[in-house]
């Protein structure tokens, strides 16, 4: 998280930025990534944030993920990218 940041906060110089939390979906038997914990019930929710940027306005589109480990909510982003 912090080197995301820093991208767009100092390389970017992105001052603020506006986002939209989706509607939750169920998802049965997830895992973060192949060699991940096994989640027997998690959460996928699309994330968009838009940017207002040196190089113009731009939009990340992605999918976060809430589970629930030992008794607390996690939120995990997925950064496997294919």
């Amino acid at each position: 998280m912090q080197n995301r940041s820093h991208v767009f906060l100092q390389h970017m110089d992105v001052e603020s930025f506006q986002y939209d939390v989706g509607r939750s979906k169920k998802v049965k038997n997830w895992k973060l990534d192949k060699s991940g914990r096994l989640h027997k019930t998690a959460y996928e929710i699309p994330v968009t944030q838009v940017f207002n940027s040196r190089f113009g306005m731009f939009t990340l589109k992605q999918n976060c993920y809430v589970v629930k480990e030992k008794g607390e909510w996690r939120i995990l982003w997925d950064y496997q990218f294919e």
